[in-house]
């Protein structure tokens, strides 16, 4: 299944998110590719559904990305929330760019420590000296 369309514009400044793609969760596991297709065509064209698989055992892990011809089928998909396939409301959303997943945890452009994900420099050790003193006591106030 090589449907590799690379229209994820990941020139530096461009869309933070996938064109014209989603993320599709909560999938009940006799979803397949087709009762996806089927679902989402009614939107509007579909270039490539893929439900993702434990690359050991094949099996489903509960959660695809649907690719759309136009970007605005995306917003309609959007529009109509909640999406219910196979008797399971499924969590549809924008489909993220590789390592633009918000927010994200990893980098604040105002620390000047933290890693930054455009560089491919390991973070800072992390020491003990500067952490405060661990109180687990302080979770019944």
């Amino acid at each position: 299944n090589n449907n590799n369309n690379n229209n994820n514009n990941n020139n530096n400044g461009g869309p933070t998110h996938d064109m014209a793609k989603i993320f599709v969760g909560g999938l009940s596991w006799q979803t397949t590719e087709e009762t996806l297709r089927y679902h989402f065509e009614q939107y509007g064209e579909v270039t490539s559904v893929e439900v993702m698989r434990d690359r050991n055992t094949g099996d489903p892990r509960g959660f695809a990305f649907v690719v759309f011809q136009d970007d605005a089928t995306v917003e309609l998909v959007m529009s109509n929330i909640p999406h219910e396939i196979n008797h399971k409301t499924v969590d549809v959303k924008r489909a993220q760019a590789r390592g633009m997943a918000p927010p994200s945890i990893h980098h604040d452009p105002q620390d000047p420590n933290a890693p930054d994900p455009n560089t491919d420099n390991p973070p800072t050790t992390l020491t003990t000296d500067n952490l405060p003193p661990n109180n687990n006591n302080n979770n019944n106030n």
